[in-house]
């Protein structure tokens, strides 16, 4: 019996003991196992962190980068729309977009080189652009005269530069300047070298804080009609697709010193504020008191003047598109002071008011229908100068001079390079005069004043343009035709001389523009 217990104890035992083993065995292999899984969940995390800090590198050092990342100018309506031109022969090769980066600052260089040619059937000496309230009377020796102009004066140089200066998205600022070659012409222009002197047209820098933009320097005024939104930036002003420099007689346009304020209320609408510089405006055509002549400007760019306070200018604007088609409607207005001293150091104050209505709208598809309106007491200064602000009585008095104009327009791209464009537009400036004595006159538009005091000034131009090549990295080659006939009436103008003067012009240009 015991030796029976004694083979029973010697069979079972190495079973036993081996199946212990086989426990310790497993236990030390899902603890391996166990390891091994936090060693790789530490590696992933490692390799996660090494991937963001390789892709914050890369948006600080790569210039294509930081350029997508920018957000993108609000596109030009009135641009024609090239990106799905067919593309012929083999495919241009891609680059970056021209910019470049230095520091966390992005610069982009823009602008276009533009040749123009103009013929008028009177000789107003005027360039390029022309001088729609001194029109020659067509019996006068001017007025027999054609001329013709070619000038690349209305190239144009611009420089943009934004910047994000701290990691807060919601914080960006902008700088843009922007000029020209229409400053002071030189006594030897046209004679040998053709040497245009460079101007600024505008220099102004932005800071955007959320919905909130403040901007201080040179710019469009706020009164100028927008395409889209209150920007200053060329792509949302509206100054008509002709080549006259002097774009359309009675649109509202100044660029001068100021501080805007603008914040997005909502996607659709948008208010601004600007504080501009003053200057309180007469013409040749209007005769003041010989006390009071230098305070006022009459183009001579007199730098004396009183001004007494800012210019006020305030502007609501609405943007939709509606079943895909562009609506813009626009409010605006203008708040002037205008002051005098008397010899007896007696002061004399009076107010400016303005109001303007801006729509642009597309009916159908690429179509556009364009309408300004601008309803003023002495705000003539921002009807391109061709009206007095005021005028002054002996005494020193000042009077406001009602001045409106008007833009009614329709602009067709009826291929994708190809764009029709028609306007008609003017602007009037009422009579505003004091009898000193019978026959004895002061002011503006009184009997037997000067042929420069005009009533009103019309303009109809027609006009195409095409755009022969574009590519977003390279730039585009385009050329402009215009047709206008340009009218002006005095109040008053000479015996035997025609009571209207009118002058019919034709613009060519050819123009590259960077992209």
């Amino acid at each position: 019996m015991f030796r029976r217990f004694v083979a029973f104890l010697l069979f079972c035992i190495p079973p036993v003991v081996l199946g212990q083993d086989n426990v310790s065995e497993i236990e030390k292999l899902r603890q391996q196992i166990s390891l091994q899984q936090r060693q790789l969940d530490e590696l992933k995390s490692l390799l996660e962190q090494q991937q963001k800090a390789l892709e914050r590198l890369s948006t600080t050092a790569s210039p294509q980068t930081a350029v997508q990342q920018t957000k993108p100018e609000q596109p030009n309506p009135a641009a024609l729309d090239t990106a799905a031109l067919p593309k012929k022969g083999k495919e241009a090769p891609s680059y970056n977009p021209l910019s470049f980066r230095i520091g966390g600052a992005e610069f982009t260089p823009g602008g276009f080189m533009d040749l123009s040619a103009v013929w008028r059937s009177t000789n107003g000496g005027s360039g390029v652009a022309t001088s729609f309230g001194s029109i020659p009377a067509n019996n006068s020796p001017a007025g027999k005269l054609s001329e013709w102009r070619f000038s690349a004066y209305n190239s144009r140089a611009t420089l943009k530069v934004t910047e994000r200066p701290l990691e807060n998205e919601n914080i960006s600022a902008t700088a843009y300047l922007e000029t020209d070659f229409a400053g002071t012409v030189p006594a030897t222009a046209y004679v040998t070298s053709n040497s245009n002197s460079f101007r600024m047209r505008q220099a102004w820098g932005s800071v955007q804080i959320g919905k909130l933009e403040i901007l201080g320097g040179q710019a469009w005024t706020l009164m100028t009609p927008n395409r889209s939104g209150t920007s200053p930036f060329p792509a949302d002003i509206f100054l008509g697709l002709g080549q006259d420099s002097s774009y359309l007689a009675g649109l509202l346009w100044v660029r001068q010193g100021q501080v805007r304020a603008t914040y997005k209320v909502t996607p659709h609408w948008t208010a601004a504020f600007s504080v501009e510089n003053p200057q309180q405006y007469v013409t040749n055509g209007t005769l003041l008191p010989s006390n009071y002549s230098s305070q006022f400007d009459n183009s001579s760019g007199n730098s004396t003047v009183p001004n007494g306070r800012p210019e006020f200018v305030a502007k609501v604007a609405f943007d939709a598109r509606p079943h895909n088609r562009s609506v813009h409607l626009e409010l605006a207005g203008i708040s002037r002071q205008f002051r005098t001293l008397t010899p007896d150091n007696t002061k004399h104050s009076a107010q400016g008011l303005g109001g303007s209505v801006n729509l642009i709208v597309e009916p159908v598809k690429n179509l556009r229908w364009i309408l300004t309106t601008y309803f003023s007491s002495g705000g003539g200064r921002y009807i391109m100068g061709m009206g007095p602000d005021a005028v002054v009585g002996p005494d020193g008095t000042i009077s406001p001079v009602h001045s409106y104009s008007g833009i009614a327009g329709l602009e067709y791209q009826f291929t994708r390079a190809s764009q029709l464009f028609a306007y008609y537009n003017g602007a009037y400036f009422n009579r505003n005069f004091i009898t000193v004595s019978p026959g004895n006159y002061l002011g503006f538009g009184y009997p037997g004043s000067s042929s420069l005091a005009n009533r009103q000034i019309q303009e109809a131009t027609i006009g195409y343009a095409r755009i022969f090549w574009k590519n977003s990295n390279f730039g585009s080659f385009q050329a402009h035709g215009q047709y206008s006939y340009v009218t002006r009436a005095p109040w008053s103008v000479a015996p035997q001389s025609d009571s209207t003067m009118h002058t019919h012009m034709i613009f060519s240009g050819l123009r590259f523009t960077l992209p």
